[in-house]
């Protein structure tokens, strides 16, 4: 059966929860949007793309949220924080698996979040299910 939207964003919402990425960060894990005004690491799970057919494929952004620090009146990226919680990720996204998906990170990288004082990590999964 052809997964939607949401239901995938379940699937991986549920292989992140009581995970030690979820721990490690200051913040909520989320499926829908960040919490408003939030200045914690929150974590983002969002849908790229999603294609039906008997083998579907989906790209899934999990966005982990981190606050700079300011330094002299200017926003600097946490170096140390985003690099710890880099690795914790990719040892958790690297590849995943559940009852009828598959998941491998395709691609991690750190972005600014314009207008904001902080940056994130973007971890784009590739999520695959065999429909039959």
């Amino acid at each position: 059966m052809i997964k939607s939207d949401i239901e995938i964003k379940d699937d991986i919402y549920k292989f992140i929860k009581g995970s030690a990425l979820e721990k490690a960060v200051t913040g909520k894990l989320k499926k829908t949007k960040r919490p408003a005004d939030s200045n914690l690491e929150d974590i983002v799970i969002s849908i790229l793309d999603n294609e039906a057919g008997q083998m579907q494929e989906a790209f899934v952004n999990v966005n982990i949220y981190v606050p700079d620090d300011m330094r002299d009146g200017q926003a600097e990226e946490k170096s140390i924080r985003l690099r710890e919680l880099c690795k914790i990720a990719y040892n958790l996204l690297e590849v995943g698996r559940g009852e009828s998906y598959r998941f491998t990170l395709d691609k991690q990288r750190v972005l600014e979040v314009n207008g904001k004082n902080e940056h994130l990590i973007n971890n784009k999964l590739l999520y695959k299910q065999v429909n039959e």
